[in-house]
């Protein structure tokens, strides 16, 4: 298994979720595609993720269309401001990158620069934990990349996020 892929054991995980409709959270939907493109392309430094918007729109089709993985719908959430998304969760039920990884994967999380460092990246990880725990899931993985900020792999390891062994 490559050292890149951080692990939670959400049985003994310690996250609080909290009621997301106050936080401005809500389930992902396919049609709010553009803006969720615009928000996940301005969230990643040039070069990391998408490299043009048309390349970011291509990705959250993508997305949507499970070329990534089949999503649990219920453990994906998009963080809204004014009605327009700002962030977002992806989990799929597997990781299709890592063929001896069970369990739900997340594929993606950003939030938009000009709201990061407000907490919506911790809420949408401890949604999508929340709802992968009452899915009946111990595990919950993601990859840390060369595009993973250093206080995004902080709030992973606070959340229990772990390199497996």
């Amino acid at each position: 298994m490559p050292s890149d892929v951080l692990q939670a054991d959400l049985q003994h995980s310690h996250f609080n979720p909290t009621d997301f409709s106050n936080a401005g959270i809500c389930n992902a939907e396919s049609s709010s595609l553009t803006a969720l493109a615009d928000a996940y392309f301005a969230a990643y430094p040039p070069g990391i993720a998408a490299g043009t918007l048309a390349e970011a729109q291509a990705e959250m089709g993508g997305t949507f269309a499970h070329e990534f993985g089949q999503l649990v719908e219920n453990a994906c959430f998009v963080a809204l401001h004014q009605d327009t998304p700002i962030g977002a969760i992806f989990v799929v039920e597997v990781s299709i990158w890592d063929e001896d990884l069970a369990g739900p994967f997340i594929i993606d999380l950003f939030v938009d620069p000009q709201h990061q460092g407000h907490g919506l990246g911790r809420i949408l990880i401890t949604a999508a934990m929340a709802a992968c725990k009452k899915n009946g899931a111990n595990t919950l993985s993601l990859r840390i990349s060369e595009g993973t900020s250093g206080s995004a792999l902080a709030l992973y390891k606070r959340l229990g996020f772990r390199e497996l062994p």
